[in-house]
């Protein structure tokens, strides 16, 4: 890749941005997230409009004039890496003025706390990068014998800091831009879900035959995840700090989000006997903050809602559950659904808004334009 070229687009696709980005509608969506968070009275909950994973919503000209850089060069340059996100995540919220927080981040994938305990990483394609499992439990007890790799002066937690710093200095130069984007923290994944990377599937058998090693993973984890929060927090801008934190181009409550995608497989007493406490752990040191899974969770919320600091849930496939039955006890212990899907014509017609009046964001996924378009319009009439 040239990186010359880089430099003219990003600074292309900024002065687009500039031109058309609406700071007073920013301010709005802000104030509709704020009081969708704290469960108080409120003329719609926000909808936020985005392709499905791995897709993309094509956009209308003139943004149609830009297309993402492949992941390699993406993660290799940093101004690359801001292109793709303000197309991706940005450009997609201002041509359509729904209630996207306009939030942006280094995208490395899920590596980063893998990858600084030792874990070996990979591209295929042009897929976000993956971790490699350890070969056995001698080589997982290695790895956790030595200390994080958190100094050192190359891997992906220095090229993480290298890219925010390069976000922070680019967007200075664009007033209105530095003001409605915001730069949240990569993806540090959770607990289970890191130690499940450095372990392989093996570990679900941890649970009976080596308590002692998931143990002390998990602690190693948790205490990773923790310094890099400490580390990058100051380099992120969170508009509605401390009642929200921007997630990839999401809003989540609270300082810290928790991804607990491995822990869906698990019991409730399971999840509560060897996660919860190192996921306590993270949110009492955060302040609070809101946890995320994807797949059927259902049967974990009893037992997310009992950790004190959770603040929000975050749904990556809603339909797959009962959501009024979910939405019942999250409403009585005020933690708000951050990301829910009902079904399109529950959007237009009014039925999500009159069943989910606040507490909850909706997204609605799609790659027409067209139709973007049609149900925002429609979602705001009803």
């Amino acid at each position: 890749m040239n990186p010359n070229l880089a430099e003219e687009r990003i600074h292309e696709l900024l002065s687009l941005l500039e031109e058309r980005v609406d700071l007073d509608h920013c301010r709005t969506v802000d104030e509709r997230y704020r009081r969708a968070f704290a469960f108080a009275e409120i003329d719609r909950p926000p909808l936020q409009i985005r392709a499905p994973f791995g897709k993309r919503l094509p956009l209308p000209a003139p943004w149609d004039a830009f297309t993402p850089y492949p992941t390699r060069e993406a993660l290799a340059r940093p101004a690359a890496m801001l292109h793709n996100q303000l197309l991706s995540c940005a450009a997609p919220g201002v041509a359509l003025r729904d209630d996207n927080p306009l939030a942006i981040r280094h995208n490395c994938g899920t590596v980063l706390i893998a990858g600084l305990l030792g874990a070996t990483w990979q591209l295929y394609e042009d897929n976000n990068p993956w971790v490699e499992s350890a070969a056995s439990t001698a080589a997982l007890e290695r790895m956790l014998d030595e200390p994080p790799a958190l100094e050192t002066h190359d891997g992906v937690l220095r090229q993480v800091e290298e890219t925010m710093a390069f976000f922070h200095d680019t967007l200075a130069a664009y007033s209105r831009c530095r003001q409605a984007v915001q730069i949240s923290l990569p993806d540090t994944q959770g607990p289970l879900d890191t130690a499940e990377q450095l372990w392989g599937s093996g570990i679900y058998y941890a649970f009976t035959e080596s308590p002692a090693l998931l143990e002390r993973l998990l602690a190693r984890v948790t205490e990773v995840t923790l310094a890099v929060w400490r580390r990058l927090g100051e380099r992120t801008r969170d508009r509605l700090a401390p009642d929200a934190h921007p997630q990839n181009n999401y809003l989540a409550p609270g300082r810290a989000l928790i991804r607990n995608d491995s822990s869906i497989l698990l019991s409730p007493a399971m999840y509560a006997e060897f996660v919860r406490p190192h996921d306590h752990r993270l949110l009492r040191e955060a302040g609070d903050g809101s946890i995320h899974f994807c797949g059927n969770g259902q049967h974990l919320i009893p037992a997310l809602l009992e950790l004190p600091e959770l603040r929000g849930l975050d749904f990556g496939q809603s339909y797959l559950m009962d959501l009024p039955a979910i939405y019942l006890p999250c409403r009585e212990r005020r933690v708000a659904l951050a990301r829910a899907m009902p079904p399109r014509d529950d959007l237009i017609t009014g039925r999500a808004r009159k069943a989910y009046p606040t507490g909850v964001v909706f997204f609605y996924e799609t790659t027409d334009w067209d139709d973007a378009c049609e149900v925002l319009r429609r979602y705001r009439n009803n």
